[in-house]
């Protein structure tokens, strides 16, 4: 049984088993109890087993901390024998979560207390959690998950200075003067930087395209501030009435000779999408070309792959998971054993960000936001490489404090015989 209480607080500490956290209830909050299915079998058919891991040598951070988890496990509309489904991103990063702390104590010197919250859905139960007297004790924070949700909290950490691990909601200058403010998701504007880096280290800033409908033209800034090179790209805006490209000239944007290279930065339509593809392959005859597009479109299910694969489709992502990875295979493992399901891309990314925050608070105790852009990070679903973000004014001269700090890798993609890969 896997029990989720608006307020419960297990205590992880070397050599110590994780354990459920404590069903405490709050004052006059209600209790629900989520129950995962039994496994038929202990061993789904993954392969790999897990490794016992080592202990690393101490360096004498033998501190405790308080992290509080905040998740939308919507207790309150759950009832004996059903559970919400909006309620799953919250299970499934809890439930990888966990994993990493077992991993935490197995492998670390440091003592973690970790309470969970439900922080519900709408605005005015959130503010409520906020002012849980124990909330107000802990260290660090991972979550919560809805806009609204993080603005609130990330203004309210800044008044507290606490440190605030946000590990989902992926907005350009949400908080300011908030350096204790860590934004594990890249914003729309690392994606485009990293596709625009990608494109020009094989190509040069006079074959690219721009290409998007006229209420998308606010994104387009963000490349031609990653544009180092000297020469602008080209812009097509296409109007946003347009249903297709049949009266868009692509052939001008062709070069003759070269590759030619067509970024767009849309996710709302795939019709658009499959629209601008249709028309660039019955005019690019035998031109060689490149399409670039948003880590949305690895979700489309209405564009023929043949397209994108002739099209020499790319797109950006947070995230990959390789499934033929042993370490990938032992989560699976892990998490099957734990909740009779295999995880989604949530566990995941509650195991990465768990057991980031672990090892950074292991490593540089409360002082770690300080020391991120010295910091790599490797984990099953994504890597963090932090970048410190100013957006008040100031410069990073290194003396001066960001205004929050984001992770700024992204992966780039490309459509092959199995999906999309990472590009070589």
């Amino acid at each position: 049984m896997l029990a989720c209480t608006p307020k419960a607080a297990p205590t992880i500490r070397p050599n110590q088993t994780a354990r459920p956290p404590a069903q405490r209830p709050a004052q006059n909050t209600p209790i629900d109890t989520i129950r995962w299915a039994a496994p038929a079998t202990p061993k789904p058919p993954i392969g790999t087993q897990p490794t016992q891991p080592t202990r690393p040598p101490s360096s004498g951070l033998g501190d405790t901390y308080t992290i509080g988890l905040l998740m939308p496990f919507l207790t309150n509309q759950a009832s004996a024998n059903t559970v919400p489904d909006r309620s799953r991103l919250a299970l499934q990063f809890y439930a990888g979560a966990k994993i990493a702390l077992q991993e935490i104590s197995e492998t670390e010197q440091i003592n973690l207390i970790v309470d969970v919250y439900d922080t519900q859905s709408n605005d005015a139960d959130f503010l409520q959690v906020m002012n849980t007297p124990r909330l107000q004790k802990a260290d660090v924070f991972i979550g919560p998950v809805r806009n609204s949700h993080v603005e609130a909290f990330a203004n309210w950490t800044k008044r507290n200075r606490k440190i605030l691990v946000s590990p989902e909601t992926p907005t350009s200058e949400l908080t300011t003067q908030n350096p204790d403010f860590i934004q594990t998701n890249p914003s729309l504007r690392a994606h485009c930087e990293a596709i625009t880096q990608y494109v020009l280290n094989s190509h040069r800033a006079d074959a690219v395209t721009l290409v998007c409908k006229e209420k998308e033209a606010d994104r387009l800034p963000y490349f031609h501030q990653a544009n180092r090179s000297g020469t602008l790209f080209t812009e097509l805006m296409v109007p946003d009435a347009a249903l297709n490209f049949d009266k868009v000239d692509l052939k001008k944007h062709l070069k003759p000779g070269r590759t030619s290279v067509f970024i767009l930065p849309t996710w709302a339509s795939q019709d658009f999408v499959m629209a601008f593809l249709r028309k660039l392959k019955d005019v690019k005859g035998s031109a060689k070309v490149e399409v670039y597009g948003m880590p949305q479109w690895k979700n489309y299910d209405g564009i023929d792959p043949e397209y994108l694969a002739s099209m020499n489709v790319h797109i950006s992502s947070a995230s990959y998971l390789d499934y033929s990875l042993p370490q990938i295979k032992t989560f699976q493992q892990k998490f099957y054993e734990a909740t009779g399901t295999l995880p989604d891309e949530e566990a995941f990314n509650g195991y990465d960000v768990t057991l980031f925050t672990g090892k950074m608070l292991r490593r540089y105790g409360l002082s770690f936001p300080e020391k991120l852009h010295y910091e790599t990070f490797r984990g099953l679903r994504s890597d963090f490489r932090f970048s410190r973000i100013f957006v008040s004014g100031n410069v990073d001269d290194g003396r001066n404090q960001p205004d929050y700090q984001e992770n700024t890798f992204v992966h780039i993609l490309k459509f092959g015989t199995f999906g999309f890969a990472p590009a070589e």
